[in-house]
């Protein structure tokens, strides 16, 4: 085990990679020192510095010792002090795992860690598209499975922009899909019951104008998933889309993919898409308007019923459904 390696620093606030980071740094250790106790200690507590002081402590046995420190950014001064202590005369039995949020406190301590030879580790915010696509197919490297990249991007879509659910998404895929690489046909198959995934297949079967594949959609997930959740989570993907797709042709074509995902707070590859969508919308811009009067009336017989009081039954939403994206779709 390297000098460097005895103390890490995991800097940033994505708490799911902060956990992965620490987890790893400990998995690491662990390799080659595989009876090490772990001990957790928060900085910002008022039993802090006793705490650290006690785990840090010379034992009888010597036994090895992985101390995780968090909330770096709020230690006083008298942690400061207790921890730069250690760090100048590091016990050979004990492993440093420390976790900055990257915010403006403690910074200080923190130039100290890193004058100490710590190891960074960047946990930094993920950014929303390009940056958390790269997340989600370093996961499957992590895990040792390929994916190819229309898996990423629709089980990025599908999910949304929630790192715990991904990794757990790819955690389901990698252990129940036995082909290589996955394909977004895996991704579409294992999520088929999830209401707001089936909402987004609907959607995007809707404005490419395929009634028919539409249609289908809405009936596989009726009878596969949660029947009573498919319309209003189709109504909701339906008028996401359509507002994105009139917001890509305002821009016009001239801007590059990456201004428009940029603008539009979307993922670059989806837009490519959104502008082949725009091109078969286009020259009957009325009818697109009018199917934003179709999608309100829609989320309201969702959502309620035709009248106050009065709600509309699972089978009477389906076929509302099934009526709307037969006609927005086959316009």
């Amino acid at each position: 085990m390297s000098d460097l390696a005895r103390i890490t620093l995991v800097r940033g606030g994505e708490q799911a990679l902060v956990d992965r980071a620490i987890a790893s740094t400990v998995a690491g250790i662990r390799q080659s020192r595989p009876d090490v106790d772990r001990e957790s200690v928060d900085a910002s507590t008022e039993d802090a510095v006793h705490d650290f002081r006690n785990v840090c402590a010379p034992t009888l046995f010597g036994s090895d010792v992985i101390v995780v420190v968090t909330g770096l950014q709020s230690a006083d001064d008298v942690f400061a002090d207790a921890l730069t202590e250690v760090l100048a005369d590091q016990p050979e039995n004990v492993w440093l795992v420390l976790h900055h949020d990257a915010t403006a406190g403690g910074k200080k301590l923190l130039e100290a860690v890193r004058g100490a030879g710590a190891s960074e580790v960047e946990c930094l915010a993920v950014k929303k598209g390009k940056a958390a696509i790269e997340v989600i197919s370093q996961e499957f490297a992590r895990r040792k499975r390929r994916a190819t990249s229309d898996a990423i991007n629709v089980l990025y879509e599908s999910v949304g922009h929630d790192l715990p659910m991904l990794f757990a998404a790819v955690g389901q895929l990698v252990a129940d899909v036995d082909e290589d690489p996955i394909t977004d046909d895996h991704v579409h198959a294992y999520f088929a019951g999830v209401a707001d995934v089936a909402g987004w297949q609907i959607a995007d079967h809707v404005w490419n104008r395929r009634p028919a594949q539409a249609l289908e959609s809405v009936r596989h997930a009726a009878a596969t998933g949660n029947a009573s959740g498919v319309g209003v989570m189709s109504v909701l993907a339906m008028m996401s889309a359509v507002r994105n797709i009139i917001r890509v042709g305002g821009l016009g074509p001239g801007a590059s993919e990456a201004d428009v995902a940029r603008e539009l707070g979307i993922p670059p590859w989806k837009v490519s898409s959104l502008r082949q969508q725009w091109s078969r919308w286009s020259g009957d811009q009325r009818r697109l308007a009018a199917s934003l009067v179709d999608l309100a009336d829609a989320e309201a017989l969702m959502k309620g019923g035709l009248e106050p009081g009065q709600a509309l039954d699972v089978e009477q939403k389906l076929f509302e459904l099934e009526k709307l994206v037969v006609s927005t779709g086959g316009q």
